[in-house]
């Protein structure tokens, strides 16, 4: 397979900005070279057709494939009653609409018929759309924050024989992210819990960071985040969750005034940093995708930390937690 490649490194913005996060954008070039491996050509490229509609003014990193005649193409926002679409390929279509408009409303009948449709190919395919999703999501907010041309900063390093699979090059690069910690605990974990809060991750949403506990935050400030414009909160927590909105509900046209404020409250490095952690975390839409976000406390809140591999260590307590 040739090498996938979102732009060229001659400009001299991309550059700068992949020094800021080095192990992020290199494992992100990896999930770029896994991803066409994870599922058939033909659903991957109904679903990249079918994002792009979806996130409009969004550029997508990957060469189209020739694998969707062109008049099927040509029916793709009518597909559920288009006759060029069988069963499997309308269950993808579908998947992939909830998955990018509101996975949260994904329901089990849904799910039922689309997984049951897509059969074995049900993760691959999936894993594929929160791909194709994000990775537009984060290019849109590299152009709109930074200037970076075709929203590109995935310069496609990674070998193209690299030999890896798309969930493995995934964690990789969720671990990657994870590892950043140029923000600090709180403002992590505000834009975490507004992305699990609009997903609805029931998992996502009973953990709490034990840093951000013992840095004084409580119930009363987590719950904060779901009308943080007329919260206590901190501008600078405000403005983190706006660029978190941005990204889940208007990616391609951020509000007036937002890219302003991102760079009044924080440096690039950490700008960069929620916006990948906006789409590391938005990960759990694959689980909720298969209905499989389920807490591991029946009631409360568990406590987690990150460690120095980006691993997520769960059940502890902030009163002498791993950030104690």
């Amino acid at each position: 397979m040739a090498r996938v490649a979102a732009m060229s490194l001659d400009d001299p913005q991309a550059i700068e900005l992949r020094d800021l996060a080095p192990d992020a954008f290199e494992a992100f070039d990896l999930v770029l070279v896994a991803l066409p491996h994870a599922a058939p050509a033909r659903p991957v490229e109904l679903s990249r057709r079918r994002i792009a509609m979806l996130l409009q003014g969004a550029q997508d990193a990957l060469p189209p494939l020739d694998v969707v005649p062109v008049d099927h193409l040509e029916t793709l926002s009518s597909w559920p009653t288009s006759l060029h679409y069988d069963a499997v390929d309308r269950a993808v279509l579908e998947l992939t609409e909830q998955f990018v408009l509101d996975v949260a409303a994904i329901s089990e009948e849904q799910r039922r018929r689309c997984l049951g449709d897509l059969g074995d190919q049900a993760f691959g395919v999936v894993q594929s759309v929160y791909v194709l999703d994000h990775g537009l999501r984060v290019r849109a907010a590299l152009r709109q924050l930074y200037g970076v041309r075709h929203g590109a900063a995935f310069a496609g390093g990674a070998r193209p024989d690299a030999g890896v699979d798309l969930w493995s090059a995934l964690d990789e690069w969720m671990r990657a992210v994870a590892r950043l910690g140029r923000l600090d605990p709180l403002t992590t974990e505000l834009v975490r819990l507004r992305g699990a809060r609009a997903h609805d991750c029931r998992l996502c949403r009973s953990l709490r960071n034990v840093r951000a506990v013992q840095g004084g935050a409580d119930e009363s400030t987590f719950d904060q985040v779901d009308d943080y414009e007329r919260s206590s909160l901190s501008e600078r927590h405000k403005v983190a969750l706006r660029l978190t909105d941005a990204m889940l509900w208007q990616p391609t046209s951020y509000p007036p005034g937002l890219v302003e404020q991102v760079h009044a409250s924080f440096s690039a490095d950490e700008s960069l940093e929620i916006v990948l952690d906006v789409a590391r975390n938005a990960a759990n839409k694959i689980a909720v995708a298969f209905g499989a976000d389920q807490a591991n406390v029946a009631e409360g809140v568990e406590f987690y930390d990150v460690d120095e591999r980006g691993e997520l260590v769960y059940g502890l307590d902030p009163g002498r937690g791993r950030g104690a």
